[in-house]
């Protein structure tokens, strides 16, 4: 009946109408709502027909409508706004109502109350409900009535609606799925229609055989890792990965707790709107009558993950409820979220004691369930006490005793067998997993999505719907912003778990893959990678110059293999980030064959409120000297030591012009130093370096090689 319009910004004069608690029977009289017609123009006539026109027809002149500069008939720029009083449309929840004021040519109800169904019915025909304080309502009341020709703005994108008499503005809240409809000019089914291809895309995908769907919690249960928090932006990028990188099905964004928790959801779901995603939302709510679904819905999400009580125990000794009671409240819960539109899904909490010890509870519960408009039953090992063979035998008394119904396996790790179980979960016939990224979650965590994945792929076959070349992408964003480190040996995402080590296997590899499976690196957005250290041989280390392009000759091979073992024995691992260091410190600056001039030994000292002091050892020519010196650090008390030495020797001894320190790429802490010390003598300058784990070492190495060099110049 509406017409359909696209809304962004629109700036009209306004209809100023103060009247408190105007109901729906003074909108639209109820003598019109037996008309079967949907005409506009008729339902715009009886707009406060009751109010404009005497018993006689004639029009009430001291009614605003009526009066003059507020009776012209709305269009582009002229009262298109209506400013109301207080608590407007309530009463009867007649939807005439709504289509009296459209008909009338109306785009904006400004308020300080609409009521709720109201609200519905007026963004149902495309006319926009704005509340604000009463102060502004009762400033603008008095802007129209001093000025009928000043207008009022109103920007759906920025949610602002300003007085541009006074230049005051305020913001209002909206629905984030209805201000995307009414700025895309979308009632609901064009917005279905808009989503064609990702509903018939979802819908081929849950069809395939043993499709499983993914919910990752790292943003609701993740959180609550022990010192982890996410920052509001943090969340969104997580969210981001989750949804338009890695394409999981559905995330679990938050629990339903406090009024920061929803504001920072706003923002999720703001976003998850503009690119239809927001039924892939899901929040924690619980069995609190209408407290949580109101909170989802402020949220502007859709869709609850309602927790229950799955054990006996824990209904009874926490809730202190009889079975029939609970049920009741679980009802009363979901018929409300589902009549204000939200989708349910049921968490029974504790659920794998309930099964164990109370299994008549849980089939009680669940019986009452599938009679309620529930989309998804959840069974978590809330305490992580399953095994394998207990998870199968569990979840396929469920799967057969209620084979229409789709259920969710949530794991915790307790035991270290959360991946296990989740195996067994979707072999005994459950459809969905939870998971989180890199295994957060509380005590020992929950199972992490990079193994479930490659488990279920590979060892059961399934179809899932995520792209697992942006795991690894997403499991180091989220050690970023968890500050939980992933250790290094970890399946699918740990820094060394492509990483081969051994001699023989780099062998193999270059000669036919010998030591490849299935888990290719390059499925996850990695790349294999052959060790250096102290254990490599000709392949680790020629595998590792292909990679960058680099080619030796046998002798320059024999030279850079010696350095990089030597140096492994003082470190975990030489990285091919380190190579082209290494091989520019070994053909190049490399003199120790030939040195007349070798650091026998030297101790350095560092103590709080002491200066550092050095003593060097140092052989020249044959001849062992030493001596000890203190410094503004390590390094300068190390050079004052030498320069003493070469003092009582009578040697000159170069003047230091410049210092610099540089780290390979890869950000990791235990990355070599190259230092590079441009030194002053005799009215020239050279340079020399040294690489090193130490940067001390390093400059050492460097000022060795100097020495060297101007003794080879006498």
């Amino acid at each position: 009946m509406s017409m359909k319009h696209k809304f962004s910004v629109i700036e009209s004069t306004c209809i100023p109408m103060p009247i408190d608690n105007c109901n729906t029977d003074l909108i639209i009289p109820a003598r019109y709502l037996a008309s079967v017609t949907r005409d506009p123009e008729f339902f715009g006539k009886a707009f406060m027909h009751d109010l404009r026109y005497d018993a006689e027809g004639k029009p009430v002149p001291d009614f605003v409508l009526n009066r003059p500069g507020f009776g012209d008939a709305p269009h582009d720029g002229c009262r298109r706004i209506l400013v109301a009083g207080d608590n407007w449309g309530s009463g009867s929840s007649r939807e005439h109502a709504a289509w009296a004021i459209s008909g009338y040519g109306i785009r904006v109800v400004i308020s300080s109350r609409i009521a709720d169904i109201h609200r519905g019915n007026l963004l149902s025909c495309f006319v926009l409900p704005v509340t604000v304080t009463p102060e502004f309502r009762d400033e603008l009341m008095q802007s129209i009535e001093a000025d009928p020709d000043m207008t009022v703005r109103v920007d759906l994108a920025e949610q602002t609606v300003t007085n541009t008499k006074t230049g005051k503005s305020e913001h209002f809240e909206i629905d984030p799925y209805r201000k995307h409809c009414l700025m895309n000019g979308y009632d609901d089914l064009d917005y279905l229609l808009s989503r064609r291809d990702d509903i018939e895309d979802f819908e081929r995908r849950k069809n395939m055989e043993q499709y499983i769907e993914i919910l990752d919690t790292t943003l609701r249960d993740g959180e609550q890792t022990s010192g982890v928090s996410f920052s509001a932006k943090e969340k969104l990028a997580i969210l981001q990965s989750l949804i338009s990188e890695l394409e999981v099905d559905r995330v679990e964004v938050a629990s339903a707790v406090s009024e920061n928790e929803k504001n920072t959801l706003r923002g999720l779901s703001e976003w998850a709107v503009r690119t239809g995603n927001i039924g892939r939302l899901e929040v924690l709510g619980f069995v609190d009558g209408h407290k949580s679904a109101d909170w989802i819905l402020q949220s502007g999400c859709k869709v609850m993950n309602l927790l229950c009580k799955g054990s006996l125990k824990h209904l009874t000794s926490q809730l202190r409820k009889t079975p029939e009671q609970h049920i009741n409240d679980i009802r009363r819960t979901v018929e409300y979220a589902v009549k204000q539109g939200l989708e349910v899904n049921v968490y029974l909490e504790d659920w794998s004691n309930g099964i164990k010890d109370s299994p008549e509870w849980v089939y009680m519960l669940t019986d009452a369930l599938v009679n309620m408009p529930v989309r998804r039953v959840l069974l978590p090992d809330t305490l992580g006490i399953l095994n394998p063979d207990t998870t199968y035998a569990y979840c396929k008394m469920m799967v057969e005793r209620y084979p229409s119904t789709h259920f969710d396996f949530h794991a915790h790790n307790d035991y270290d067998l959360a991946v296990a179980n989740v195996y067994s979960a979707v072999k005994a016939g459950v459809k969905g997993v939870h998971t989180t990224v890199n295994g957060l979650g509380e005590r020992a965590g929950n199972v992490p999505i990079g193994s479930v994945v490659a488990v279920l792929k590979d060892q059961l076959g399934v179809s899932l719907g995520l792209n697992e070349s942006k795991i690894y992408r997403l499991s180091r964003l989220v050690e970023m912003n968890s500050g939980i480190h992933i250790p290094q040996n970890k399946p699918v995402v740990g820094e060394f778990v492509f990483t081969q080590c051994a001699g023989v296997h780099a062998d193999g590899d270059s000669k036919d893959n010998l030591y490849c499976s299935v888990l290719m690196p390059e499925r996850f957005g990695r790349v294999r990678e052959y060790a250096l250290g102290k254990n490599s041989g000709k392949a680790n280390i020629q595998m590792n110059l292909d990679a960058i392009g680099v080619e030796l000759d046998e002798e320059s091979m024999r030279k850079v293999t010696e350095r990089i073992r030597e140096l492994g024995n003082k470190k975990e691992l030489v990285t091919q980030d380190d190579l082209p260091y290494i091989i520019n410190d070994v053909l190049h600056n490399d003199q120790r064959e030939d040195q007349s001039i070798r650091v026998l030994n030297y101790s350095l000292s560092l103590a709080q409120g002491l200066r550092p002091q050095a003593t060097v050892k140092i052989e020249i020519d044959g001849e062992v000297y030493q001596d000890s010196a203190s410094g503004d650090g390590q390094y300068d008390a190390f050079m004052r030591a030498l320069r003493k030495i070469y003092a009582s020797l009578n040697k000159p001894f170069p003047r230091l012009a410049n210092y610099t320190v540089s780290i390979p790429p890869g950000g990791r802490t235990d990355a070599f130093v190259h230092t590079i010390i441009t030194w002053s003598f005799k009215g020239k300058e050279f340079k020399t370096r040294g690489l090193d784990a130490d940067q001390i070492e390093a400059a050492i190495k460097a000022t060795v090689k100097m020495l060297n060099k101007i003794e080879l110049q006498k």
